[in-house]
């Protein structure tokens, strides 16, 4: 009796197959990107959410913003004189001193008891994370004796803390709570590798109207009180919530600062697939802005009457107002006021 040849595939059949499989990935595999993105992009919208919702529970309690950290003009003084910080933007946006340094002036440690679960400041889409640069430790004197006393020790430079970075209190560091370098462990600079359990804060709050009554807002629906935060823990401007070119500041872009940089070897450019010519693109292509911006080319906001939503970063820019803020010679003051869109530039 014969037996029965079985017939296999054929190389071409084959080659016909991987290749149709081949093709069905190519353009399966973004559309599965893009559906995890948006998974994402729901889960820190809820996030946001929560934190407007925080915002607004704590107005109808105080009818007016969080405080402004320090009143004590001891304490004014020495900051005004301590090393590492910029004394001459003190005045204008309190930038490094008093404000930045008071662990318990933190607006998300003032809304704490409000949200109570610390992973909300988190959005699952950040690239690069922000927190704590230091914890103040349990101390038995008022707090910023702690630094006075310490002042040796923590020194001048950009890597070393103090009154330069952003400071929490003990709780908020997870297993170091009381490291001067917080956000250093493991890594250099403001932006290193932060302990475990430590807040991590890519969602922010635009800190720049303390003690404001509810009263001077015209519309809560248009005031920004909280959203994504890609260049640090508190957006001051439209930029600083959506235009996120990894690590690279907007505003050294814009300055050119940035324009020499070592795209090759700089991991948060690795990260993105960026090139050197990315500083000019980001500037002057909304295309690539829109296709650098966290969530599908935009940002989720809340606002100060509690909702929140996802804007397009153009769509956004069109209706924030400007500032000169961010110059030697700026004053703060809002270019356009017939913007909607209000909250988030500096006041002088």
């Amino acid at each position: 009796m014969a037996l029965r040849r079985t017939r296999g595939f054929t190389l071409i059949e084959l080659l016909v197959v991987i290749a149709i499989i081949a093709i069905l990935a190519a353009m399966l595999f973004p559309v599965f990107a893009r559906a995890r993105e948006s998974a994402r992009k729901i889960q820190c919208l809820a996030n946001v959410k929560n934190i407007a919702t925080a915002f607004q529970m704590y107005l109808t309690d105080y009818d007016r913003f969080p405080p402004r950290p320090n009143h004590d003009q001891d304490l004014l003084d020495y900051f005004w004189n301590a090393p590492g910080g910029r004394s001459g933007r003190a005045g204008r946006q309190c930038c490094n001193r008093a404000c930045q340094a008071n662990p318990y002036g933190r607006w998300p440690v003032v809304l704490d008891e409000y949200v109570r679960n610390r992973d909300v400041w988190r959005c699952p889409s950040a690239k690069v994370t922000f927190g704590a640069s230091w914890i103040i430790p349990q101390y038995t004197a008022i707090w910023w004796h702690y630094l006075r006393d310490t002042q040796d020790t923590w020194g001048t430079g950009h890597d070393a803390g103090g009154p330069c970075y952003v400071a929490y209190p003990p709780g908020w560091g997870g297993s170091v709570t009381d490291s001067i370098g917080q956000q250093a462990v493991g890594s250099t600079g403001d932006r290193g590798e932060a302990a475990t359990g430590a807040v991590e804060i890519t969602i922010g709050l635009p800190e720049q109207y303390p003690e404001m009554k509810t009263s001077r807002v015209d519309d809560p629906a248009w005031f920004v009180v909280c959203g994504d935060a890609v260049t640090g823990p508190t957006p001051w401007t439209p930029e600083s919530m959506f235009y996120s070119l990894c690590g690279a500041s907007y505003f050294k872009l814009i300055d050119g600062q940035c324009a020499n940089a070592d795209w090759s070897n700089c991991a948060f450019t690795q990260d993105c697939g960026l090139s050197p010519d990315a500083a000019a693109a980001w500037v002057g292509d909304p295309s690539f802005r829109s296709k650098y911006t966290r969530h599908l080319g935009g940002s989720n906001v809340g606002f100060m009457d509690g909702h929140a939503s996802w804007w397009h970063a153009e769509a956004f820019m069109a209706k924030a107002p400007y500032c000169d803020c961010c110059t030697a010679t700026s004053t703060g003051v809002i270019i356009n006021t017939d913007r909607p869109i209000r909250g988030l530039c500096p006041t002088g």
